[in-house]
């Protein structure tokens, strides 16, 4: 079977967008974690966007979490959180949708807090709330931060109809046509990936026919470049500096 693995970032790790959009095949945007931009600043964000790079994008932590205070949103803070089903709820998550459609999403990532934990209530409020949006015809990916077994987040997970995301250097995907492979900091340990790493990366990928692959490790432009370069057959870099320890920035309106 002929695997697709697409390669990229969350956000973007170095200032020069450009720079990470030449690397990549795919950005995960950060953007709408909080308030989701308007559909109109992130159609013109899109329009700057290579063709040959896909697209995946953040949720609001909002419908999970709610606002501390401060946060611009439409009605009763009381409404927003725990996946209630409620209008405030219900209409920030169209507004994230519509995000997702303006800048061509392949997919909409839902993250979950510790503080969210696979009791019985949270998994009816969670399945509940799935049940009642319109997801769009988009792939919903969820991560779950916290005390959260594989076995039972991925069963919830494929109840419900979303992609369970994993990091396959700790976890295995659960069987579907789709994976989503999201490595954090610790991945890594403040450097790049090592080659063993890369070749575990590259076999976790062979069972799927799509695979999204993003990085949100220390040094994420150099593990995407070398991942890239085992996926291909070639020999990674491991050991050389390519300057990228300017931080990054994950807002859309400088270009």
């Amino acid at each position: 079977m002929s695997v697709r693995v697409r390669v990229g970032t969350v956000g973007f790790p170095v200032r020069d967008k450009r720079r990470v959009l030449a690397a990549v095949e795919v950005v995960e945007l950060a953007d709408g974690r909080f308030t989701p931009p308007a559909r109109a600043a992130a159609k013109r964000f899109k329009r700057t966007w290579p063709a040959a790079v896909d697209a995946t994008a953040q949720s609001s932590l909002f419908l999970v979490d709610p606002p501390s205070g401060g946060a611009p949103l439409p009605g009763d803070p009381g409404g927003y959180g725990g996946f209630q089903t409620s209008g405030e709820n219900l209409a920030l998550w169209e507004r994230c949708t519509e995000y997702a459609m303006a800048v061509e999403a392949r997919a909409l990532v839902v993250i979950t807090p510790p503080s969210f934990t696979p009791g019985p209530s949270n998994l009816a409020r969670m399945a509940a709330f799935f049940a009642a949006v319109d997801r769009r015809g988009l792939m919903i990916v969820w991560e779950p931060h916290g005390p959260w077994e594989q076995r039972r987040a991925a069963a919830h997970a494929a109840e419900i109809g979303l992609v369970l995301a994993v990091d396959p250097l700790r976890d295995q995907a659960p069987e579907s046509g789709t994976a989503y492979f999201r490595l954090g900091p610790f991945a890594a340990m403040g450097g790049r990936l090592g080659v063993y790493d890369l070749e575990r990366l590259a076999e976790a990928a062979q069972p799927f026919a799509d695979v999204f692959c993003l990085f949100d490790t220390p040094r994420a432009l150099d593990d995407v470049r070398n991942l890239k370069t085992v996926l291909a057959g070639g020999a990674p870099d491991t050991a050389g500096e390519d300057g990228e320890d300017d931080a990054g920035d994950d807002s859309e309106d400088d270009d």
